[in-house]
């Protein structure tokens, strides 16, 4: 079966004179008709027959007429709607990740990607956990989370974001870090691997320490606005809080780092192009401090 007999057929039925046809389709009068029968012998009916001079259609060439119509308006959709898909969606990604990267990594990122990639089209899902599940099933194509993913079935790879500093409210710019930790609680848990460390070191130098744990950082960044509390988060994190809020590198605890996980499963260069991105990206960060 070959399209153009469908075509063909469709001009001859409109014209039913075998040279107007070929002239509109540019074909030879022979062609024409060498299509046209090899079109009824694959279907096996007859659809034009010749009166006298005149050249008619067949109750069974009537009949084909409106499924030639529709069999090529959907082939021609079909042909519009693959060519679409492959401009717009080839290159799309979606991605899972933590409130507190969609928070706070995300949108100063993901402008730059959009100026150096402008074809690629992103789509951002916030989970709160379970992240490597979701990638390990296939769900997205890129997740980022502080959590290590413990699968072998995805690819994941930890991106240091760096040093760990105090924040503090301005008002308590003046108290030594001792000082904070028997003065206000402390804000614990936003990060899911190194708060027992610094919660064991901090009890054993204040044993009254009163720790809260807020997972959110945006509801830690709040509370330590207000006054209410202090926190160990990333360094970096200073160029994000209000000014009402200060910072200073421990001297009193083993100062953590932080890490976050980028996690695939599938592979694609878009893919690639993400995680290579926002690995820079973070590096870029801390050389901003």
């Amino acid at each position: 079966m070959n399209l153009d007999w469908y075509y063909t057929f469709l001009i001859l039925a409109k014209h039913l004179n075998y040279h107007k046809a070929s002239e509109e389709l540019f074909l030879t009068e022979p062609t024409l008709h060498q299509q046209i029968k090899k079109l009824e012998k694959h279907l096996q009916v007859k659809l034009f027959e010749t009166i006298g001079r005149n050249l008619s259609l067949t109750r069974a060439g009537k009949e084909f007429i409106p499924i030639t119509k529709k069999l090529i308006k959907t082939y021609e959709e079909s042909i519009e709607k693959i060519q679409l898909k492959d401009k717009q969606f080839e290159d799309h990604l979606s991605i899972a990740t933590s409130p507190y990267i969609a928070t706070y990594l995300l949108p100063k990122f993901l402008p730059y990607f959009f100026d150096k990639y402008p074809s690629i089209k992103i789509s951002i899902s916030v989970l709160q956990g379970k992240i490597a599940n979701a990638i390990e099933n296939n769900q997205f194509d890129v997740g980022i989370d502080r959590e290590e993913p413990f699968t072998k079935k995805i690819t994941s790879k930890a991106i240091c974001e760096g040093k760990i500093a105090l924040f503090y409210p301005q008002v308590a710019e003046n108290l030594s870090e001792i000082q904070m930790y028997q003065n206000y609680k402390i804000l614990s848990d936003n990060h899911p691997n190194y708060w027992n460390n610094v919660k064991a070191e901090i009890s054993t130098l204040v044993p009254e320490s009163h720790f809260i744990s807020i997972k959110d950082i945006s509801v830690t960044e709040k509370l330590i606005e207000m006054g209410q509390g202090i926190s160990y988060l990333p360094l970096y994190l200073k160029t994000a809080f209000d000014k009402k809020i200060n910072y200073r590198i421990s001297t009193n605890i083993t100062t953590p780092v932080s890490f976050t996980y980028i996690m695939n499963r599938k592979t694609s260069n878009s893919i690639e192009c993400f995680k290579y991105e926002f690995e820079e990206f973070i590096a870029t960060e801390q050389n901003k401090i």
